[in-house]
């Protein structure tokens, strides 16, 4: 796949993203007539944009700004994590006090710090039943492969569920119950969701944040612990978490019970791009150019237009791979004869593991990376056709991001004076420290 960035440009001298400065040349001076043309899209500025860009710049450039800018909005402030982690907090307490000698553990993007400000709180609880009966297990099962364990560990994982939830006791009944009670004046959503692979009970606060609570999902620590070492390694990975994240969830294709793709899911589908692409520059002797721009472009190609999600399986491990769906050692866990077109996506904990199996609005998903891919294309490839904001035309804003805009805004200007009374009072303060 060609990159649509061209080789000359710059390279990065560090880990973060940051906004291109927009330096013009004499020769590349608009004439008045580019100035006057009139937008077919996204004529208004969207919250992450302050001004419009200078028509001259790249329209790649102009949409890697945006997208550090639309990360600059969307990351959480040090208040709202400090919302959250008082949430998990209450709600170990109430655990505790239900399930005697249980451990809860935050999973997913609260754990790995890619959360945008309408993200769930991930948690899952497990029970000591559970863990005195994974230690004698362990000790039987010693000689055990890793795909026989795998499939072991999600066959006890459905039995379990099956057999508690068809019980009066069943963990999800007894933790949803104890919510009713003890916290009814502050939630204002409670469901039971049985009917999925991995049965959990979800919940909203008055406060607006949602917490999805699962049982006994011992991986989901482990998958934020190897996510963070993407993140390492993987530069692009945060940014492109953050818009993609909101681009599934403006489109309501962010919820796997429902169909759609997880944060975990996406990450992994981000981080095979990025092996790909890499191993791509590497053997044709091109340099790694991170423009998040291209990147955005590329992923709305490759999982839009490219992919064959008839045949080929997708494995992050060993440096990134595909392989056949219909292989041999493959087709029992990954080929679904009633969905074909699916994303076949191991998981790199559990090989045995396809993660894509819930998403069974596949097709709408590449339906919509399609058609995301050619609405980019028309404003960054010649014949550009031009736009107040690039981005903007595939992420909808939305009221809460008007609003944290506006509350960002304030903050700055709050910062600003704050810091300007500090600098006319410090003279006073040094001259008082030599007397």
């Amino acid at each position: 796949m060609a990159s649509l960035v061209d080789e000359t440009e710059g390279e990065w001298t560090n880990d973060d993203f940051v906004s291109f400065s927009a330096v013009q040349d004499d020769d590349d001076e608009p004439d008045q007539g580019e100035n006057d043309e009139a937008t077919t899209s996204c004529s208004v500025l969207p919250p992450w944009m302050s001004q419009p860009s200078e028509p001259y710049i790249n329209p790649l450039v102009r949409l890697h700004n945006e997208i550090v800018d639309f990360c600059s909005l969307m990351e959480p402030r040090p208040s709202e994590l400090r919302q959250r982690e008082k949430l998990v907090k209450r709600f170990t307490r109430l655990a505790e006090s239900c399930f005697e000698g249980c451990k809860v553990n935050v999973f997913g993007s609260q754990a790995t710090g890619l959360l945008l400000p309408t993200s769930d709180i991930d948690i899952t609880v497990v029970l000591k039943e559970s863990e005195d009966e994974a230690t004698t297990k362990d000790k039987k099962d010693k000689k055990k492969t890793d795909k026989d364990q795998g499939l072991q560990d999600q066959e006890d994982m459905e039995n379990w569920n099956i057999m508690s939830t068809s019980s009066s006791k069943s963990p999800l009944r007894t933790l949803a119950s104890a919510l009713r009670s003890e916290w009814i004046d502050d939630l204002k959503y409670l469901e039971v969701i049985e009917n999925t692979r991995v049965p959990l009970v979800k919940f909203i606060t008055t406060e607006g944040l949602a917490m999805d609570i699962s049982f006994n999902q011992e991986n989901g620590p482990k998958a934020a612990l190897l996510m963070k070492t993407f993140l390492q390694a993987m530069p692009p990975l945060r940014p492109l978490t953050f818009v993609l994240k909101y681009y599934l969830a403006s489109r309501g294709l962010n919820e796997p019970y429902s169909g759609g793709i997880g944060s975990y899911m996406l990450q992994l589908m981000i981080v095979s791009f990025l092996q790909h692409r890499e191993r791509d520059s590497y053997n044709n002797r091109r340099p790694s150019v991170y423009n998040l721009g291209s990147l955005l472009v590329e992923f709305m190609e490759l999982y839009g237009f490219d992919f064959n999600y008839f045949t080929t399986g997708i494995s992050v491990r060993h440096d990134g791979m595909y392989f056949p769906k219909g292989a041999h050692d493959r087709k029992e866990a990954f080929l679904i004869p009633n969905r074909l077109f699916s994303l076949a996506m191991e998981n790199p904990l559990d090989p045995a593991m396809d993660v894509g199996k819930p998403s069974f609005k596949m097709f709408l998903i590449q339906r919509a990376f399609d058609t995301s891919f050619k609405s980019l294309l028309a404003h960054v490839a010649e014949p550009i056709i031009p736009a107040l904001s690039i981005l903007g035309v595939i992420l909808p804003a939305s009221s809460e991001m008007h609003q944290r805009a506006g509350q960002v805004e304030n903050a700055s200007k709050d910062q600003a004076q704050s810091t300007e009374s500090s600098d006319v009072k410090s003279p006073k303060k040094k001259r008082q420290r030599f007397n």
